[in-house]
Formats: C-alpha cells, sequence, structure tokens
C-alpha cells in the first residue's frame, strides 16, 4: 500500500469509517476496479429495469442488483430473460472477486495499524528504559503498571 490514512492513536481500534474506507481503496490502487464495480452495479440495474417483467421501478432493478452482489437472496425479484441472467451471472462473478480484494485492502490496513500502534508503544517503552536511572519514581510505577497489563 502507498500511504495509509492516519487516524488517532488509542489503546482500542475504532471501525473504519466511510472516509477511511475510501482512503484505504485508493491507497491500495482499487479505484479503478471501484469504478467498473460501480457502473456494471448501475448497467446491471437498468438491464434488469428495462428488460425483467418482474422489476418495475429503478429502485427495484437497484434492490435486485444488490441482493446479488451481497448475496443476501434473489427472493424479491429474479431474471427471466437472456440479458437479465448474463448480466447478473456478470455482476456476481465480479461483485465476488471485488469484495475480497476491498476485504483484503482493509485487513492489510488494520493489520498495519496495529503494527504501527505496537511498534510505537514498544519504542516509547525502550526508550524510557534507556533513560532508566534519569526516571522519576512515578514514571517507574507507570513502566511497572504497563508491563504488568501486558503480562
Amino acid at each position: 500500500m502507498d500511504e495509509l490514512p492516519k487516524e488517532n492513536s488509542g489503546r482500542y481500534f475504532r471501525p473504519l469509517r466511510p472516509r477511511i474506507l475510501w482512503q484505504v481503496v485508493k491507497a491500495a490502487g482499487l479505484l479503478p476496479i471501484t469504478t467498473v464495480f460501480g457502473a456494471l452495479f448501475v448497467v446491471n440495474s437498468v438491464v434488469a429495469w428495462v428488460f425483467e417483467p418482474d422489476i418495475g421501478t429503478f429502485g427495484d432493478a437497484a434492490w435486485f442488483t444488490f441482493a446479488v452482489v451481497t448475496t443476501v437472496g434473489l427472493g424479491d425479484f429474479t431474471c427471466e430473460t437472456a440479458v437479465g441472467r448474463l448480466t447478473t451471472i456478470v455482476m456476481s462473478l465480479y461483485s465476488i472477486f471485488y469484495l475480497a480484494l476491498v476485504t483484503g485492502a482493509v485487513v492489510n490496513y488494520c493489520s498495519e495499524r496495529l503494527k504501527a500502534q505496537r511498534d510505537e508503544s514498544i519504542a516509547a517503552l525502550v526508550d524510557k528504559l534507556e533513560r532508566l536511572p534519569e526516571l522519576s519514581h512515578e514514571e517507574l510505577v507507570e513502566i511497572s503498571e504497563r508491563v504488568k497489563n501486558r503480562a
């Protein structure tokens, strides 16, 4: 990954917000396939809306496409025409790979953040240990508590 978004360092990991998720997608170089994914989503929705007799509105067609992408089920609408089935197959296959790539990028981002936090914490502790004779009683107690809490 190029440059990861920076967040407040904290002991507990915060959930990804949409803005951070977008930065992760950009940093991972997934913008081109995200654009294709969005275009396929719209194309599949339009094809379902235009060609499928049971799908009467674009909203219903978008819901159908969402159901295909997320695999939540196709109980509301189904495709009966060849063109609808073909675009749905393409959308389904592409979304499997796309969602796997985005998931991998997010996992990599989270792993990198946790590793950076751990390295930062270790570096701060080593710095204090190098200055052990100079530390105050309070700082020594803090180091002792941190070590006890980690064990």
